[in-house]
C-alpha cells in the first residue's frame, strides 16, 4: 500500500510584460494524499491583478479515485470556494458613462461562490481528463451576464486534456499533450505540448496554441524534494504586439509525509 504524500506548490505569472497594468497572478497550493491513492485534499490560493481589479481566490479540493478495470483508474474531484473581487473606481474626470454598472459602489467590493467539477481516466502512460473549475457560480450583481441565459450559454470554463508517455529508454521520455478549452461566446482554443524528459533530473518541452501565443518551458529536479520551472510564452501573429511576452516560474515542493 502506498503512502501519504503532502506537496506545495507557487507559481508566479507575469503576463505581456511590457504592456502597463498588465495581468499577474501568483498562485499557491498545497496537496496532501492519502494513504492507499484513493483519496486526496487541497487548497489553492490565487492573486490576481489587472488594471484596476484585483481578484482573490480561494478555493478547497477533494478528489477520489477508483479503479474501473485492471488497467485503468477513475479520479473524481470537487472544488469550491470564493472568488473576492475589488475594482477601484476610475477618477470622475476618467468616467465617460454615467450609467456604466462597474462605477456603482456594489461592484466595487463583492465576493462569488463557486463550485465545479472534474473527471480524469489515467493507466500507466496515458491519461484523460474533463474539467469545468466554475461549473455553478453564485454572481449576485450579474458581473458575467449569464442572468436569464441557458445552462450551456452561461459563461464558464470548460477544459478536456490528454496525454500519453512515450518510454524512450529507461531514463527518457517523451510525453505529448493535447488541451482543448471552451468558453461561451469565444472561439475554442486548442494547445498541442511535447515535453522531453530526463527522469529525476530535467525536462523541456514546447506548446504551441491556436491562440497564437506559444511557448517554451525548462525544468529541472532541484534536489529530492524540490522542483523549478520556467516557462516563456510569445505571440505570433500579425495583430499581436512585440511587447505581449509573459514569463512564469513555479516551484514544487515535496514535503513527503512518508514514513520509510
Amino acid at each position: 500500500m502506498n503512502e501519504s504524500e503532502l506537496n506545495a506548490s507557487i507559481l508566479s505569472r507575469l503576463q505581456w510584460s511590457g504592456i502597463k497594468g498588465a495581468p499577474t497572478s501568483n498562485m499557491f497550493w498545497v496537496d496532501y494524499r492519502f494513504a492507499g491513492n484513493k483519496s486526496a485534499v487541497g487548497m489553492n490560493v490565487n492573486l490576481t491583478s489587472y488594471g484596476e481589479t484585483k481578484i482573490t481566490d480561494v478555493l478547497a479540493n477533494y478528489s477520489y479515485t477508483i479503479r474501473v478495470s485492471d488497467r485503468f483508474k477513475l479520479a473524481m474531484g470537487l472544488r469550491a470556494g470564493v472568488s473576492m473581487m475589488k475594482i477601484n473606481p476610475l477618477p470622475a474626470d476618467k468616467i465617460w458613462d454615467e450609467n456604466d454598472r462597474f462605477k456603482q459602489s456594489s461592484f466595487v467590493n463583492q465576493n462569488m461562490f463557486l463550485t465545479g467539477c472534474g473527471f480524469r481516466l489515467t493507466d500507466k502512460r496515458f491519461y484523460v481528463g474533463l474539467s469545468a473549475p466554475d461549473l455553478i457560480t453564485y454572481d449576485k450583481y450579474n458581473v458575467y451576464g449569464n442572468d436569464g441565459k441557458s445552462f450551456f450559454a452561461k459563461k464558464r470554463n470548460y477544459s478536456v486534456v490528454s496525454g500519453y508517455k512515450i518510454q524512450l529508454t529507461d531514463a527518457y521520455a517523451l510525453s505529448p499533450n493535447l488541451m482543448v478549452l471552451y468558453y461561451p461566446q469565444s472561439k475554442v482554443r486548442t494547445d498541442l505540448n511535447a515535453n522531453f524528459e530526463i527522469r529525476d533530473y530535467f525536462w523541456a518541452g514546447a506548446t504551441y496554441s491556436t491562440s497564437y501565443f506559444h511557448s517554451f518551458i525548462v525544468g529541472a529536479h532541484v534536489s529530492s524534494t524540490l522542483r523549478a520551472s520556467y516557462a516563456f510564452q510569445f505571440g505570433l501573429g500579425r495583430d499581436i504586439p512585440s511587447k505581449f511576452f509573459t514569463h512564469e516560474i513555479g516551484v514544487i515542493l515535496n514535503l513527503d509525509a512518508r514514513k520509510k
